[in-house]
């Protein structure tokens, strides 16, 4: 069908978002080469990821010689929202802002086509602007700095949602599983103290993480294939004392 609407003229470009192993994706691309396009999740932080698996899903874009697009760039601004220790490794290059740093390193690959970037404010705009205008590709010591943050980030623990809500429809108890986690990562990896207010608003209306029924149709349908289950075990043991 989707050809049939390009061979219409009524689509340009044919492409998909994936969420996936990366052999899933090598699988999809030798049977469909009508695909022009890959979307992927792609940052500092997931790059070696064992489950989001960045760089071996970029790779294999690369073996198929398909354009990428970038989604996922800030992590859902949790490489902006950095510990101290993280912020004194980039604080120690050029004295650009966070988000630079996470925006550059995805576009500094070779077939990056384009890199999504989600902002809330003029200023956001505004930033991102400044250092994409006259683009300047990431250097060794670049490179260096954010895999040190991401080791930082790493050894702290948390949990990888990137907060696509498919896990939502359907939870029997109404559990805003991506806003726990949230709340979780806060407190565990950037220390934040608003994370227990944030975790009580989130569960007023829906059901709290100790409240599961363990159905497990929420881990069926993650494309980051988390054991939620058991994450929201660690969630009640910690904001549910």
């Amino acid at each position: 069908m989707v050809k049939q609407l390009k061979k219409e003229g009524k689509i340009k470009h044919i492409g998909i978002s994936f969420h996936d192993r990366s052999e899933v994706l090598e699988q999809i691309l030798t049977e469909h080469p009508e695909i022009e396009v890959v979307q992927i999740q792609f940052n500092y932080v997931d790059y070696h990821d064992a489950g989001v698996q960045s760089k071996k899903v970029y790779d294999v874009c690369r073996q198929f010689n398909k354009p990428v697009l970038i989604m996922e760039p800030v992590k859902g601004g949790g490489l902006i929202r950095l510990p101290d220790e993280a912020k004194k490794v980039l604080d120690q290059l050029n004295g650009d802002s966070y988000a630079s740093y996470a925006i550059r390193f995805a576009a500094s690959f070779d077939g990056v086509f384009q890199v999504l970037s989600g902002m809330s404010t003029l200023e956001q705009m505004k930033d991102n602007l400044s250092y994409m205008k006259d683009f300047v590709p990431f250097s060794k010591d670049e490179y260096a700095a954010v895999f040190k943050v991401s080791h930082i980030l790493k050894s702290m623990g948390g949990i990888a949602c990137t907060g696509c809500r498919y896990c939502e429809d359907g939870c029997p108890k109404k559990i805003k599983i991506p806003d726990l986690f949230a709340c979780f990562n806060a407190k565990k990896q950037f220390n934040d103290w608003n994370s227990d207010y944030y975790y009580g608003v989130h569960t007023k209306s829906n059901g709290k993480a100790s409240e599961c029924l363990q159905c497990g149709q929420c881990q069926r349908i993650c494309p980051q294939h988390l054991p939620i289950i058991e994450y929201l075990k660690d969630v009640a043991i910690t904001f549910e004392k």
